[in-house]
């Protein structure tokens, strides 16, 4: 009867007939009756002991799942997996180096407590990094939970125990205190618990240095601002150009600034909205080839200029002088030996002028001269007195022998006033003479202040100061003020008989007919006091 061959699962494997050899795996199945049984019962028995042991390429080609076998060109047992013969790994425990071993072969170095596998030709560490007593170091995965109870997946970079720095993909405060972490930042955290804990080497950027953003550092590589003072201690302070053509240097107590290009000009330009692109206009040029200075529009000068050539020449459609003096000769030694004046260039026509002159009348003493409108041949550069050809004619509407000017700042003029007034009393027309005193607030009658020392006296004569006041109406004078005044406020009148007070704007009593004028000074007190004010501006 044929052998039913059924494998450990109970599945069948084969069928084997009486007297016949079944060679459906590597091992000799052999049916009832079969002779030379031995043989192959033998050779069974040595490929089990042996594993099947055979060369890479001899590997058993009737395996079944779970099967051995032992490759003598690895050194190394396999198993089959129903599609392959995988590694069986061996694992040795020494503590030296295995002096051979298979790919995948794992060596535990008791002496050091490390692991190690072989990868066919070496022996390569797997861990722990540090050998036994060294403390703990290396990459380790550690869960944190941070000040919100959430856990926090981080990388410790731990050497001998002591924690270096932490890799995270979030920042966090751990709720548990950690030494040199007290924040854990998102990235790479240096600990802050290691003395002198810092990167070492080249790094291609950095947010900070020295605490200071990057953005805040002037670069050398291109364009750069800052809001900040820039000072440069070095006498041969500042160089511009791609040659360095142009130099801002310290020399002594001066400022040099030098164009070191041969007759190189020193420009000042000015964005002015001209030209394009902003470029704007040019305001002076200094010639490089004689040092010449050009102005190409307004000069004003605040201070005092002084010009030591030979010959000023203005050339200008209209000139204008503010100064109220205009001094001739002024470095002339000697006195009483020149004409001095304006002599004016009519071309072709004779030249006329406008001069002192000295030699009108020599028998007077040191006020000797005249002043004189003249016709001369002189041109005004020759030194001496001025030839007079002849006299000028002088036009005018009106000249007078008494004085224009005024000490003081206002215009009055005398009013009979019913009562006598003293300097600051404000005024309306009325009561039993031409003025009285206010006696309501917002007075639409009012008229004037008394004025102490008018500048412009009108209708003079009048009378005395006791019967007719000088009545100011405009110009600036001290008036009898009540309150709190600042500098601005509009003056009215009060109750009290001339005195005026600060006229509210939204009083609906207020209008530009009992404004007598505004405040030039503050007043803080309460009591009446004299306070200068502008007349007549509303």
């Amino acid at each position: 009867m044929a052998y039913t061959i059924n494998k450990t699962d109970g599945t069948v494997l084969t069928t084997v007939s009486d007297g016949t050899l079944d060679t459906t795996t590597n091992l000799s199945l052999f049916g009832k009756n079969y002779a030379g049984y031995g043989e192959a019962l033998n050779e069974n028995q040595v490929k089990l002991l042996e594993n099947f042991a055979n060369t890479t390429s001899n590997a058993p080609n009737k395996a079944i799942k779970g099967q051995l076998f032992y490759d003598t060109t690895l050194s190394q047992l396999q198993v089959y997996n129903g599609t392959a013969f995988k590694a069986v790994s061996g694992s040795i425990i020494s503590g030296s180096q295995p002096s051979t071993g298979a790919q995948g072969d794992l060596w535990y170095d008791s002496t050091n407590e490390q692991l190690y596998v072989y990868t066919g030709s070496q022996w390569l560490l797997v861990g722990p990094a540090a050998t036994a007593g060294a403390g703990v170091s290396g990459s380790i995965v550690k869960v944190i939970t941070d000040d919100t109870g959430t856990d926090r997946v981080v990388l410790q970079l731990t050497t001998s125990d002591s924690i270096v720095a932490m890799v995270s993909a979030v920042e966090f405060t751990p709720q548990t205190s950690i030494s040199g972490f007290a924040t854990v930042k998102k990235g790479l955290t240096l600990s802050t618990a290691i003395t002198g804990n810092k990167f070492q080497g080249t790094a291609t950027d950095s947010d900070k240095l020295g605490g200071v953003a990057a953005a805040n550092y002037v670069r050398s590589d291109a364009a750069s601002t800052t809001t900040n003072t820039l000072t440069i201690q070095h006498d041969t302070s500042l160089i511009l150009g791609a040659d360095g053509d142009v130099t801002f240097n310290q020399s002594g107590n001066n400022l040099r600034v030098t164009n070191s290009n041969a007759d190189g000009n020193i420009v000042f330009r000015v964005n002015d909205g001209t030209g394009g692109g902003g470029a704007g206009s040019t305001a002076l040029t200094i010639n490089g080839a004689n040092a010449a200075v050009t102005v190409a529009n307004n000069l004003n000068v605040t201070g005092n200029l002084t010009v030591s050539g030979t010959t000023t020449t203005i050339d200008a459609t209209n000139t204008t002088i503010e100064d109220p003096l205009i001094v001739l000769n002024k470095n002339s030694a000697s006195v009483g030996d020149v004409d001095i004046g304006i002599v004016f260039e009519r071309g072709v026509n004779t030249n006329t002028a406008i001069i002192w002159d000295e030699s009108a009348d020599s028998t007077k003493g040191p006020q000797d001269g005249e002043f004189a409108f003249i016709y001369t041949s002189e041109s005004g550069t020759t030194a001496g007195n001025v030839a007079v050809t002849s006299y000028a004619n002088l036009q005018a509407n009106l000249l007078t022998g008494t004085a224009t000017r005024s000490q003081y700042a206002d215009l009055a003029e005398r009013y009979e006033a019913d009562a006598e007034m003293e300097a600051g009393d404000i005024v309306k027309l009325g009561g039993d003479k031409e003025i009285t005193k206010t006696t309501v607030e917002y007075d639409t009658d009012v008229f004037g202040v008394i004025s102490g020392q008018p500048g412009v006296q009108m209708n003079a004569k009048a009378g005395e100061d006791a019967t007719h006041p000088f009545v100011a109406f405009a110009g600036r004078l001290h008036c009898k003020v009540k309150g709190p005044i600042k500098r601005g406020d509009r003056i009215t009148t009060s109750t009290m008989p001339g005195i005026g007070q600060k006229a509210e704007l939204d009083n609906e009593l207020c209008s530009v007919y009992n404004v007598i004028g505004r405040s030039l000074e503050d007043k803080s007190t309460d009591d009446v006091a004299l306070v200068e004010i502008v007349v007549g501006k509303a």
